[in-house]
């Protein structure tokens, strides 16, 4: 058995393929394949390291169901990705050895130039290693097994996980310096965000992203939307960065240099210009909740 597990809710068009493109051996994680589609399932092959289960439901309260009754201390980290993220089985292994070189307790993947994103910031940023921030999406988590054993009652009555990305990275197990975006792996994100969610959602009737998330919240007092921020780096050749403005300003010339290759120039030129401003505007809150 590995030290690190990835388990991705699946459906008929996952791209979990790609992280078994290396055999078992290369590979310092195994793979949990939670499938939400019935056909899909019965398609699996069982081979050493990767084991699947049959679950219905959105991600999180789905993710839930397949991890409740698991022994979590049983592997370091845990990378709970969407199935739409297209990443090599190289580049996985990179994350894992990432989180545990830089000693971090939550982080993820930076996105490609090609991707679709919610937050511009989660770009891939050219020169870094990684950059520390407030917050880490939904999208791809990677969490020390600490942070998972206590998010994962969340999970239970949340179908699209709204609103976790609020709460732990403030949390003492994580905190500041423990949290980051790593720019040394990168994934493409291969479907605009939430269409698929809104949809299932929709037709399970149940409460909408935004209602769970401002139930999340208020269980933990949070009555503000906490901005994504970056407040210290690590260039590639080692260097520190700190400071919200020196890392903002770098970061924005980085992007600048590359800004035609994005999906979307135009979209590219807008985020840079709303991550320089919320750089130098906003304020970084870190406190414990």
């Amino acid at each position: 058995m590995k030290k690190n597990l990835v388990v991705v809710r699946a459906g008929r068009n996952s791209l979990h393929h790609r992280w078994k493109e290396i055999a078992y051996g290369y590979r310092n994680y195994d793979l949990l394949i939670s499938f939400f589609s019935e056909e899909a399932y019965e398609s699996f092959v069982p081979e050493i390291g990767v084991d699947a289960v049959l679950v219905k439901g959105g991600k999180w309260d789905g993710l839930f169901e397949t991890l409740k009754d698991r022994d979590l201390g049983a592997y370091d980290y845990y990378w709970l990705p969407d199935d739409d993220l297209e990443i090599s089985a190289n580049d996985v292994n990179k994350l894992f050895q990432a989180m545990q070189f830089y000693g971090l307790r939550i982080g993820q993947p930076s996105l490609n130039a090609a991707s679709y994103f919610s937050h511009f910031v989660f770009n891939q940023c050219p020169g870094f290693a990684l950059r520390y921030t407030n917050y880490v999406e939904i999208m791809a988590p990677c969490l020390h097994r600490e942070i998972l054993q206590k998010s994962l009652p969340l999970f239970e009555d949340t179908m699209s996980g709204y609103g976790l990305d609020h709460i732990w990275c403030r949390w003492a197990e994580a905190g500041a310096f423990r949290a980051a975006i790593l720019d040394q792996v990168a994934m493409y994100h291969t479907r605009p965000v939430g269409k698929n969610l809104k949809l299932a959602m929709a037709e399970k009737g149940s409460r909408t992203s935004e209602q769970e998330e401002a139930a999340l919240k208020d269980m933990f007092g949070l009555s503000r939307r906490t901005v994504p921020l970056v407040f210290a780096a690590i260039l590639q050749g080692g260097q520190p960065v700190s400071g919200r403005v020196q890392v903002g300003w770098r970061m924005c010339r980085s992007w600048m240099s590359i800004f035609r290759t994005f999906r979307s120039a135009k979209e590219a030129r807008v985020g840079i210009f709303k991550v320089a401003r919320r750089q130098l505007s906003k304020s970084v809150d870190m406190t414990t909740i």
